[in-house]
C-alpha cells in the first residue's frame, strides 16, 4: 500500500511540476515523446493486455469489454468534441473536457497503483507508473493549463486522491481487473491516437530506444522471475 502511494504522489507532484516544461516549438519535446511511446507499447503488449488476459481468463471474460469501453469511451468523447463544435468553442470544450477527463483517469491510476501493489507486488505498480508518469508530461507539453496555483494542485492530485481512496476501499479481483481494463483502453487509445508521432512527424530511432529499452527490462524482470 505505501508504495502504491508513494508513487501516486509522485505522479501528483510531477504533474504539477512539469507544466509547461517544453515549449511548443521545442526539439527536444519529439523526441521525448517519441521515446514515451515506445515505452508504452513495450508495456501495452508485454504487461498490461497479459495482465487483463490473465485477470479476465480466471474470473469471466465479459471482463475484456473494460478494455473496449476504455479505448471506444476516449474515442466517443473525442469525436464528440470536434464534430459538435469548432474555433474558439472547440478550444474552450475541448479543454474542459479534458481536463475533466483527465482527472477522472488519473484518479483511476492512482487507485490502481495502491492495488497492484497490494495484490501482484511493487513492480507491477511500478511497471504501470513509468508510462503513466510519461504521458503526464507529454499532457502537460504544449501549454500551461490555468495559471492559478490552487486549479492546478487540484488537478495534479487526482492521482493521490485517488490512491487515498484505495486505502479505504475494496472493488476485489474483479473490480481491479475492470479498472485495470478502462485504464488500459484509454491508454492504447491515448498512444495510438496522440503519442505516436504521425505522417513525417516524430523520431524512429528514439521510439525504437523506449521501446527496446523498456523490453529489456520486462524480459530481465521475466528472467528473475516477475
Amino acid at each position: 500500500m505505501v508504495v502504491g502511494l508513494i508513487l501516486a504522489l509522485i505522479l501528483s507532484v510531477v504533474d504539477f511540476l512539469t507544466e509547461g516544461l517544453f515549449s511548443k516549438s521545442s526539439p527536444s519535446k519529439m523526441k521525448f515523446i517519441s521515446v514515451s511511446a515506445g515505452v508504452s507499447v513495450s508495456y501495452i503488449f508485454l504487461i498490461l493486455l497479459p495482465e487483463i488476459y490473465k485477470g479476465a481468463m480466471a474470473l469471466n471474460r465479459l471482463l475484456f469489454l473494460a478494455i473496449l469501453f476504455g479505448f471506444g469511451a476516449f474515442h466517443l468523447i473525442e469525436k464528440y468534441i470536434r464534430q459538435n463544435f469548432t474555433g474558439p468553442a472547440l478550444r474552450k470544450e475541448h479543454r474542459a473536457v479534458h481536463s475533466s477527463t483527465s482527472f477522472v483517469y488519473f484518479f483511476v491510476v492512482g487507485f490502481l497503483l495502491v492495488k497492484l501493489a497490494e495484490s501482484t507486488g511493487s513492480i507491477s505498480a511500478v511497471l504501470l507508473f513509468i508510462p503513466i508518469m510519461l504521458h503526464i508530461i507529454i499532457d502537460s507539453l504544449p501549454r500551461r493549463h490555468t495559471k492559478k496555483h490552487h486549479l492546478r494542485a487540484l488537478s495534479a492530485s487526482s492521482p493521490f486522491l485517488g490512491a487515498i481512496l484505495a486505502s479505504f476501499i475494496d472493488v476485489g479481483a474483479t473490480g481491479n481487473v475492470i479498472l485495470l481494463g478502462i485504464v488500459g483502453g484509454a491508454l492504447l487509445y491515448t498512444v495510438v491516437r496522440e503519442s505516436l508521432p504521425r505522417d513525417r512527424e516524430g523520431k524512429p530511432m528514439y521510439f525504437v530506444t523506449g521501446l527496446l529499452l523498456f523490453t529489456v527490462v520486462i524480459l530481465l524482470l521475466w528472467n528473475i522471475g516477475f
